[in-house]
């Protein structure tokens, strides 16, 4: 099994929950991890969570105390979450987050730092102002022009008050696939798509959940689909997002869980997923605990552009595990990171223990 673990920051009393987060190098060569912290108000996506650091002073090899980046209380939210950090064109890093204010708004924002995370700006909003946006951890990129793309599954949907005067979800639409962009390294974003659904007509009643993007070399960018037909999706893009091609499915086969991907500085490309769909029968619970069938977590490289991929070698595949939402970073020294929700029965969910584990350059060598 690939990798050795560095790190499990597992659910306690009044921490239900650690997920999703994103690394970055800082400029005296410690590595950054900014990820969502829940109290002990639940552990539901929708439950209070506030973004959470660690800094790595020896290429990863070891994490200090985390310690609070940013608090859902400062923007009157009730969460923030899936992270993704990007070196900035002026030297800033940008901190992007899906910030929950209510049970119909969840949008993108993007705080920076001109001072290596010390200090935050004030958010600058990414997606449109009203409406239900999902957008992974470490999902945001930037293409060979410069241009920032996000990007985000529009989940439409309708409320209604509970019996408690509350107001929660009564119906939650399937997902439509649209990016958003920056050409002006992100002070002003707009919508570069039209909102994209994928064919009923085979199957799919989840939409377009959870896409992901990666540049690739001949200047096309890649988009890769959640969904439930036991497959990825994929289309592309020949002129810098604006428009796509029709989503296919591709050759991941996948249950209904995010596939990620990561160019290295050797020009490989690393993609992370779990590869067994939902066949008949097989299981989205171990027990009473919900893994979605998220395991193993496999690891494949491409060493040509993305045309093909090695077979896969398993990093997690515990049965009664699930592992998903996987942050990839490069450490300095040339090895891999990994940073995912890896719960199990003891710890009441896949989605509440995070895990950080280290794949040595060599290991990589032999995919």
């Amino acid at each position: 099994m690939l990798g050795r673990i560095i790190r499990d920051l597992v659910p306690t009393g009044d921490n239900n929950r650690n997920s999703e987060g994103s690394f970055i190098t800082l400029r005296d060569g410690g590595i950054l991890f900014i990820y969502s912290r829940y109290g002990s108000g639940g552990a539901d996506d929708g439950a209070l969570a506030n973004l959470y650091g660690m800094i790595s002073a020896d290429n990863g090899e070891s994490f200090g105390d985390s310690y609070p980046i940013l608090c859902a209380a400062d923007f009157e939210a009730d969460n923030l979450m899936s992270t993704s950090l990007l070196r900035m064109q002026n030297g800033d890093i940008g901190l992007f987050f899906l910030m929950k204010t209510d049970v119909e708004h969840c949008r993108l924002f993007l705080t920076r730092s001109g001072d290596e995370g010390e200090s935050w700006s004030e958010p600058v909003l990414c997606t449109d102002p009203r409406g239900y946006f999902v957008v992974n951890n470490d999902r945001v990129i930037r293409t060979a022009t410069g241009r920032l793309l996000a990007p985000a599954s529009r989940h439409p949907l309708t409320c209604k008050i509970d019996e408690h005067g509350k107001k929660v979800f009564d119906t939650f639409f399937p997902g439509l696939f649209t990016v958003f962009a920056s050409d002006d390294d992100g002070a002003t974003w707009w919508k570069i798509t039209e909102d994209t659904p994928l064919p009923l007509a085979r199957g799919i009643t989840s939409g377009a959940q959870e896409p992901g993007l990666l540049a690739l070399e001949d200047g096309r960018i890649w988009c890769y689909i959640r969904n439930d037909s036991g497959r990825q999706y994929e289309c592309w893009s020949n002129d810098d997002g604006q428009t796509w091609s029709e989503p296919t499915p591709s050759p991941f086969t996948s249950p209904v869980s995010p596939m990620c991907t990561k160019r290295l500085s050797t020009r490989e490309i690393v993609a992370v997923w779990n590869p067994i769909p939902l066949y008949n029968g097989r299981s989205q619970f171990a027990g009473d605990t919900w893994t979605g069938g998220r395991t193993p977590l496999a690891v494949a490289i491409s060493r040509d552009d993305g045309k093909t991929f090695t077979d896969y070698q398993n990093a997690e595949e515990e049965p009664d595990h699930g592992y998903c939402y996987t942050a990839i970073h490069e450490a300095p020294d040339g090895n891999l990171l990994l940073a995912y929700c890896a719960g199990g029965p003891e710890d009441g969910s896949t989605l509440n223990k995070l895990r950080i584990k280290k794949i040595d350059r060599s290991e990589l060598l032999s995919l």
